[in-house]
């Protein structure tokens, strides 16, 4: 009997863990939209948050994260990572080259919304690049990967997913079939103008999935990191702060005491939306680092960021602004990364597990990855599905599509003006009508190029963004509506292909 196939859309960690678990079960094959190293998680510079130590527990990381996601989370959701959470990373740091102080006990770091010390981090601020590291070399000669090719739609057969279309840079379309296939391309911060994002985190996976008749849901949730480097290229973690930086403007006044109790260490979308509102007042943000001992040492990456964007930090100050960097909402999936699809997986960043709630709580991105990425490999492991595969093909593109695509440029500054950190109905409602004016008259997929597919994926993307926008009325989270005094959490968002009345 063959070994049952599995296709994996990404090459971030959720995309590796789910490889590293079946290399032995299956014949896994990762398809990645540009090269192999372009992926969010290798840029992970903050760590992987669990309860190791002794005063810290599941449960105090449990409370954490619902505070953090306003109690609108999925609580069997969040219970499963906090407690696996321990179990998975207990394993990892036996094989990973973890941080310690000179006791040689783990230097576990603090960050906002954190009540304890239970920062994992490698190499400073490295630890997505050495985590990455570690699980690359697990798979590496164990499947086949091929990079330069943009997913383009779910290949569906008696209503289950049997593969994904992709189409190469020469616009070349390619039919790869699977008895598995796993969505792991992230979120969408690249359709906003400022992002901490991989420039091919376009939303892909999300359009993909919505168009194949998964349900969508809570895409209004995008989480706003406070500190990109204003000017340059980069994001500065918030560990820096957890190590004791402070947000001061121009006149070195301390910003965040009006804003918070916590202050700098507040849930990131108060302190995103506390740097917005002293811009729009003319303030200049800086992180003030002079407090931190031995700061290139700690923060050797972010180092590396302020000098090649021209930052003395002799001086002490590194200017900031916030930036699109996370999306808590997504693809709705069961614990196992299940959709309503059958045949069709997500896991990551993608995913709405619900476990992020209305605001995802620093570092619990890499253990959500970790964590669901092995249950999602164990449920494809013992499934019995084996299909009757085709074989794969390629063909030519099509005529490119004659009716003009807006530029992505374009697109990017109507997103980060319209739907961004604040929003209000009466500019939702403008971004809404300017996106179906190019939706409503889009070709197949098939009669495009892989540029014009792009744009379509973020066209549809930014439009479930935008809706969902409009139908949640109240301010919850990193949803923010300037026109809505209320901030009471509602029922789930959920938008599937068959509810967009003839949009989509």
């Amino acid at each position: 009997m063959r070994k049952q196939k599995v296709i994996i859309i990404g090459s971030g960690l959720a995309a590796h863990v789910v490889a590293s678990k079946l290399i032995a079960s299956s014949h896994v094959v990762m398809i990645t939209k540009r090269n192999y190293e372009d992926n969010n998680s290798i840029k992970a510079q903050g760590g992987i948050a669990a309860a190791l130590a002794p005063d810290d527990s599941w449960y105090e990381h449990y409370q954490d994260t619902l505070a953090a996601g306003v109690h609108y989370n999925e609580k069997k959701a969040v219970k499963y990572l906090t407690r696996e959470g321990i179990r998975q990373m207990n394993l990892l740091i036996k094989q990973l080259p973890v941080d310690k102080d000179f006791q040689g006990n783990i230097d576990l770091g603090k960050e906002g919304a954190h009540k304890h010390r239970r920062i994992i981090h490698l190499g400073g601020d490295q630890t997505g690049k050495h985590v990455m590291a570690y699980y690359q070399n697990l798979v590496q000669g164990k499947i086949d990967i091929i990079e330069n090719q943009t997913a383009v739609e779910c290949i569906i057969e008696d209503g289950r997913c049997s593969g994904m279309l992709t189409i190469d840079q020469e616009d070349h379309f390619h039919f790869h079939f699977a008895d598995h296939v796993v969505l792991a391309t992230g979120g969408c911060g690249a359709i906003y103008e400022a992002t901490s994002n991989d420039p091919s985190i376009t939303g892909d996976g999300i359009a993909i999935a919505y168009r194949a008749g998964a349900v969508i849901t809570d895409m209004e949730f995008i989480q706003f990191h406070p500190t990109m480097i204003k000017g340059g290229n980069g994001l500065i973690s918030e560990a820096v702060r957890g190590e004791g930086a402070l947000l001061v403007d121009q006149q070195l006044r301390p910003i965040m005491a009006e804003y918070h109790p916590d202050k700098d260490l507040a849930p990131r979308d108060i302190v995103a939306r506390a740097i917005f509102t002293e811009e729009q007042k003319g303030n200049s943000i800086f992180l003030q680092i002079n407090q931190i001992r031995n700061f290139r040492e700690r923060f050797p990456q972010i180092t590396s960021l302020c000098e090649k964007s021209h930052i003395d930090l002799k001086l002490g100050l590194i200017p900031v602004t916030p930036c699109a960097h996370f999306l808590m909402g997504g693809v709705k999936v069961n614990v196992s990364g299940e959709t309503a699809v059958p045949g069709l997986y997500a896991v990551g960043e993608v995913a709405r597990t619900g476990v992020h709630g209305a605001n995802r709580l620093a570092s619990n991105s890499l253990l959500e990855a970790i964590v669901f990425g092995d249950m999602l490999a164990y449920k494809i492991s013992t499934s019995k599905n084996l299909s009757s595969l085709s074989s794969n093909s390629n063909k030519q593109a099509a005529d490119t599509y004659p009716f003009e695509l807006p530029a992505i440029k374009e697109l990017r500054r109507k997103m980060t003006k319209y739907a961004g950190i604040e929003r209000c109905e009466d500019q939702l409602q403008d971004m809404k009508r300017w996106l179906e004016s190019y939706i409503n008259g889009l070709a197949e997929l098939r009669n495009m190029t892989r540029k014009q597919i792009e744009t379509s994926h973020m066209l549809r993307t930014a439009y479930l963004i935008t809706t969902s926008a409009i139908l949640r009325k109240s301010s919850v989270g990193a949803h923010y509506r300037i026109d809505s005094s209320s901030n009471t959490p509602a029922e789930p968002i959920e938008l599937q292909k068959n509810m967009t009345e003839g949009v989509l």
